[in-house]
């Protein structure tokens, strides 16, 4: 490898790569970008950005993959890094690059493979988060670990606040990993320990289950899904409710059913028995908007003694 700075190419899908595209600038190491052939308003703003500073970038198409490899080659790109890139890549991309083709994920590997890390780890309220880069093999997210560096997740962060946490950490984060490739310093490890997954979450997966669930399994579903999946989920007069948050809270369950309205009113607002006690519901969203517990029950005649939908 010669002294001159390294070339990378990004792949991306997201604005949470910005960062780390900034970074990447500031040091004249970024050779290009491709994109997923998704289109949606976060890809629209990673692109719109791209346009703005004039970088090089492609859409990557499923059925022609020799034209990113094509590309890769005429940018003269000596690495390449993944980061919210959602494609399987065929061997002809992953060989196309001197020193390798690596994947940034949002989770310490092999716990959490898969496209939602963040997500689980609320989800399952981890005490930390972590950034790991591995190399990437034909098999998502197995390959030997290259760097890894725990991240902080606070016990009330939100999908997109921890995403934001990540996406600030993660450039800094691929700054050390740049110059340790260029020293040629980086040691490989193979991923050892429990495989956990993490996948998109389902329609399931997202509905809050009364009788089954504790309060604080409960109020960290619905920071997991606040607000990509309008947080947790659950029936009530044949409609959908989405809790964005919610407080596990002290309150006597008089013996009711789980899932059953305890108290309705000031200054406790909206509470529901749970598994093992009581939960209050802070932020409530639906079609009709976004409200408090409070002025959800008092809008809709939420009423103490209500049973909400159970499985």
């Amino acid at each position: 490898m010669s002294n001159q700075p390294l070339k990378l190419v990004l792949f991306a899908a997201s604005s949470i790569v910005i960062p780390t595209l900034n970074k990447l600038l500031g040091i004249n190491q970024l050779a290009g970008v491709v994109l997923t052939e998704r289109v949606d308003e976060d890809a629209m703003q990673l692109q719109q950005q791209l346009n703005q500073f004039n970088i090089p970038n492609i859409r990557y198409q499923t059925g022609k993959p020799e034209n990113t490899v094509h590309q890769i080659e005429a940018w003269q790109a000596d690495a390449g890094l993944i980061f919210t890139f959602s494609h399987k890549l065929p061997a002809s991309i992953i060989d196309a690059f001197e020193l390798g083709l690596f994947n940034l994920h949002a989770s310490n590997l092999p716990k959490y493979q898969g496209a939602m890390p963040l997500y689980w780890q609320i989800r399952n309220r981890e005490t930390k988060g972590c950034l790991s880069i591995i190399k990437v093999e034909e098999k998502f997210d197995c390959g030997d670990i290259m760097l890894q560096q725990n991240i902080p997740l606070h016990p009330l962060d939100t999908l997109n606040s921890f995403a934001n946490v990540m996406a600030e950490q993660s450039a800094d984060f691929a700054l050390g990993f740049i110059e340790k490739l260029q020293q040629q310093t980086l040691v490989a490890t193979g991923q050892t320990g429990e495989v956990t997954k993490a996948p998109m979450p389902s329609q399931q997966d997202l509905m809050v289950s009364w009788q089954t669930m504790s309060s604080e399994a409960i109020a960290a579903q619905a920071r997991a899904g606040n607000p990509s999946f309008n947080g947790a989920l659950f029936g009530w007069q044949s409609s959908l409710i989405g809790l964005l948050q919610a407080t596990p809270v002290k309150h006597p369950s008089y013996g009711v059913p789980a899932g059953t309205v305890l108290h309705v009113g000031e200054p406790e607002g909206v509470i529901v028995a749970t598994l093992d006690g009581a939960l209050r519901l802070d932020v409530l969203t639906m079609t009709e908007g976004v409200f408090s517990g409070l002025a959800f029950a008092e809008r809709f005649g939420l009423d103490a003694g209500v049973q909400l939908d159970v499985d």
